[in-house]
């Protein structure tokens, strides 16, 4: 079993641009000439709400945010009424975490809890970027990188309660993922993973907490996780019915028996966000911050 949420926050793509300072460990980000950004965002909302998601939108106010269309990062909430914010890598991503966003999101949760001064020491934690949550057994993973740091994980399962599944994953040319939402995707039944990433010595103890949890391994490849297939996430609609949000790169690059298996328990919705997952380095998933 797993815990979703109907409703989400949004961010519109103001001032949406390539960051220099993220694609130094951001590998999936390209610096290139681009349009349509607000269309492609207008595009996936839209399909949200068709879908019966509950969509809250904010507009940032400045360009000063390149990276502000990935909110999931710097905050996440819980189904326990928790409110959490996150110590962020770049200091143009700190610029994010906003006064007027906190206290309006904040104010429907019991508690909130900022882990913001391990920035001070130069440790991290990007939220749901770092953390693949399963609510329900009360369990997170992580892949480390400069990202997600092994002493701010210790903090957070102290708050929480939570278990922390912790692992090392590189991409192609052995550099550590950036964020481990891009190799890790879960659902209900099924766990999407890129085990091809992962380091030799933690893919058993990986594949054995997923089915652990419940779950069918779905492997994609590591061409498939540079695609997106690995940056997915579940929510229901207002029907209680399971989606399964991508983008159409990420379901393009599917196999149909993949997809097969996924539609099997979840509705698959897509949206083209090509423009957004090469500059920004991040696709469906990194635009979704749940708020149970």
């Amino acid at each position: 079993m797993m815990t979703l949420t109907n409703k989400i926050l949004l961010i519109e793509p103001i001032g949406f641009a390539f960051n220099q300072e993220t694609a130094i460990d951001n590998k999936f980000q390209n610096d290139i000439p681009h349009a349509n950004t607000v269309n492609e965002f207008k595009l996936f909302r839209n399909k949200l709400v068709d879908n019966g998601i509950q969509v809250i939108t904010f507009t940032p106010p400045d360009e000063l945010t390149p990276d502000a269309v990935f909110p999931n990062n710097w905050f996440s909430t819980f189904p326990d009424g928790q409110f959490f914010i996150y110590p962020m890598k770049t200091l143009s991503r700190r610029k994010e975490k906003r006064i007027d966003f906190i206290s309006e999101i904040g104010k429907q949760y019991q508690s909130r809890t900022d882990l913001s001064f391990f920035e001070n020491e130069l440790k991290y934690l990007e939220g749901t970027g770092s953390l693949v949550m399963d609510h329900v057994n009360k369990v997170a993973f992580a892949a480390i990188s400069e990202r997600t740091d092994l002493k701010v994980i210790e903090a957070w399962k102290l708050l929480l309660g939570y278990r922390c599944i912790i692992f090392d994953c590189n991409d192609k040319n052995g550099a550590p993922v950036y964020h481990t939402n891009v190799i890790l995707s879960l659902t209900t039944e099924h766990a999407i993973i890129c085990l091809e990433c992962i380091q030799e010595k933690d893919r058993i103890k990986i594949s054995e907490e997923l089915v652990n949890t419940g779950r069918k391994l779905i492997e994609i490849t590591i061409d498939q996780m540079n695609n997106f297939c690995g940056n997915c996430i579940a929510l229901k609609n207002n029907l209680g019915q399971q989606l399964l949000i991508m983008s159409e790169r990420a379901k393009l690059n599917f196999t149909l028996e993949q997809i097969k298996l996924l539609n099997e328990y979840s509705l698959v919705v897509s949206s083209p966000l090509n423009e957004i997952e090469t500059i920004g380095g991040g696709s469906a998933r990194c635009m979704i911050a749940e708020l149970f």
